[in-house]
């Protein structure tokens, strides 16, 4: 899992259905970390689980705080031998024992992080840090043959050799087994050995390339490990693509690989999915990626309002090795459409619009401003339902694009031009023909009427309201890709267009996470709480006749009623869907597949998946 990406800190408290409230932070300084340990344990969480490493020469901690009882604790961080022996004779002499030691090389020495609890009726323990692979095994066959389980390891790396930390407790439970000493390959053989036997990892500690870990055949929540994360930004997506299952991490380990962070972590889920549905989810998306030779593909499902499941696959950028994971952006095409029919809703809504504004002419919403020749009157019997409904009587995108003209033109020189060259065919409101030029003159209306630009309107207005922050104006070129935005693919160039200048038709990216934040908050249904009335909604969605009742005001339609929109442009598909027996759901590709140019085989895709899923978990990723 390699990734060169910047990494941004990790703050996410989480409030599953049936679990505790938990943070989990990685990659913190000793200065960062104090002020996370003061923040959350003032506000009553107590350290779970603590894992010292080396970034880059540097002392890093990772850390899960939870919201639980339990008996009275200390933790200190940042200690080398001498005070880690003296803390340890300190607590052990008031009735504490270490339950966590995390070793940890600094410098040319190793230092530790740890967890002491005080609790009544303790069992019978031992704890040793600072042992050689050789001393390390003496001690455990020491300790088990006293009838002592391990429940502690810790493996760091000093100066090239291998020391270990460790803690047992003589108690019983379920049968057991330690590792320590594998390479990655040896690790992923003990692993797939132990899991077919009915182990479950309980705790994995990475150092210098190798792994120690301790297993046990108890019962407990549906679990998953990962190792080999590299990096911070390598940890925090397979974070995020765990989370977006479902899953909480229960147990995180930094070590150190070379000069670079290495990750390994244990998620457990107290609601999962059923293991089959996934199973049959990820064999439907992988058939449809292979048939139409797919890159990277990201969706997301809510239900009732929750989200349940958003999942990742394939290549966010495959020359840079770089895997799809939730945080990505994709270019959604015409998927802007209802984001821009819902913004004119909302004004609508506030009186500061009405859909039969003229949209030309002396006194109407965009006046004399375009065009040098004088309007016909076809094109000043515009009116913005028009605009809405794509039936302003011509302008579509069947044959000659107007979007499509010179792409070095600004967005005034295009539409004077359209204006001035391209003739309408019909009055307007006689026929539907499918206009993206037409949501371009929305845009412009927005913006005339709100003083804003078209981008910060929706951004503040229509977004924020919906808890999105991430959704941005696309770029043109590769050298233009903003922040976690994927790349483009072939068969057609992704990089030849003035994308930037659709904003409001299909100029916007987004992730299909942020993509159905919007939907359930113009879905109809409760809660969340829509940010336009129902009546707007209505209104949004009522059919038109001209497109065979096909076609509302910025979405597509049926009886049912569901009311969705598709995207495509070169370089990617997309589509959201809202049904009416309450799921939302998004999804997009980084490719625009030549077998599936308006994403008829995505959307079945998406059908497939929800009737994959037969269990529904009640969680809410939000």
């Amino acid at each position: 899992m390699k990734n060169i990406l910047s990494f941004f800190l990790l703050l996410l408290v989480a409030s599953l259905a049936n679990a505790q409230s938990w943070v989990s932070r990685h990659n913190l300084t000793a200065a960062q970390y104090q002020t996370e340990f003061t923040k959350w344990t003032g506000e009553g969480y107590r350290l779970a689980q603590v894992s010292g490493y080396s970034a880059a020469g540097q002392d890093r901690y990772a850390a899960i705080f939870e919201k639980t009882n339990g008996p009275a604790w200390v933790a200190k961080h940042g200690l080398t031998g001498a005070q880690y022996q003296a803390e340890f004779n300190t607590l052990t002499g008031q009735g504490y024992r270490p339950t966590i030691v995390s070793g940890f090389p600094s410098g040319n020495q190793a230092k530790y992080a740890c967890i002491f609890i005080k609790e009544n009726n303790a069992p019978q323990w031992a704890a040793k840090h600072g042992m050689t692979a050789a001393q390390y095994q003496t001690e455990f066959n020491k300790w088990t043959g006293q009838g002592y389980r391990l429940t502690d390891i810790s493996g760091y790396t000093v100066g090239g050799t291998d020391y270990y930390a460790a803690v047992w407790e003589k108690t019983a439970g379920a049968a057991w087994t330690a590792k320590h000493g594998m390479t990655a390959a040896q690790y992923q053989t003990e692993f797939n050995n132990l899991t077919g036997q009915g182990y479950r990892l309980v705790k994995v500690s990475g150092y210098g390339g190798k792994y120690a870990a301790i297993w046990d055949k108890s019962a407990g929540p549906a679990w998953a490990a990962r190792h080999n994360m590299v990096g911070a930004q390598g940890y925090q997506d397979e974070f995020d693509r765990m989370y977006y299952q479902g899953y909480r991490p229960v147990w995180v380990n930094g070590g150190a690989f070379g000069n670079q962070d290495n990750y390994a972590g244990i998620w457990e889920s107290s609601d999962p999915f059923n293991g089959a549905d996934m199973s049959a989810v990820d064999a439907l998306v992988k058939k449809y990626m292979d048939d139409n030779d797919i890159p990277g593909l990201s969706f997301a499902i809510s239900r009732n309002g929750k989200l349940v499941l958003a999942k990742t696959y394939g290549m966010a950028d495959k020359e840079a090795n770089e895997r799809v994971a939730p945080r990505h952006r994709f270019r959604v095409a015409s998927v802007s459409k209802p984001l821009t029919s819902t913004a004119v809703m909302r004004l609508i809504q506030e009186n500061k619009l009405s859909l039969t504004d003229n949209v030309f002419g002396a006194g109407a919403l965009l006046g004399t401003t375009y065009g040098a020749k004088a309007y016909t009157n076809r094109i000043k019997n515009i009116k913005l339902s028009h605009l809405l409904t794509h039936t302003a009587g011509g302008w579509g995108n069947q044959n000659n694009d107007p979007m499509f003209q010179d792409k070095t033109w600004s967005m005034a020189t295009l539409i004077a031009n359209t204006l001035d060259n391209i003739a309408l065919t019909d009055d307007p409101g006689d026929k539907y023909s499918y206009s993206n030029f037409g949501y371009c003159l929305l845009g412009r209306i927005i913006e005339r009427k709100t003083g804003k630009s078209y981008a910060d309107y929706l951004k503040q207005n229509i977004l924020a309201p919906c808890g999105i922050s991430a959704m941005d104006i696309a770029g043109n070129t590769l050298a233009q890709r903003k922040s976690n935005e994927v790349k483009y693919y072939a068969p057609s160039d992704p990089y030849n267009m003035n994308v930037t200048r659709m904003d409001a038709h299909g100029g916007w990216i987004a992730s299909p996470i942020d993509l159905v934040r919007f939907l359930v908050r113009v879905d109809r249904f409760s809660p969340p709480v829509d940010i336009i009335s129902n009546a707007s909604i209505d209104n949004m969605i009522t059919p038109t006749p001209q497109s065979n009742n096909g076609y509302a005001k910025g979405w597509n339609v049926n009886s049912v009623p569901n009311y969705w929109h598709n995207g495509a442009l070169p370089g990617t598909i997309a589509e959201m869907v809202r049904t009416n027996d309450g799921f939302c759901w998004a999804i997009v590709v980084n490719t625009r597949p030549a077998n599936d140019q308006f994403a008829g085989k995505m959307d079945k895709l998406m059908w497939d998946i929800r009737g994959a899923i037969k269990k529904w978990p009640a969680h809410d990723l939000f």
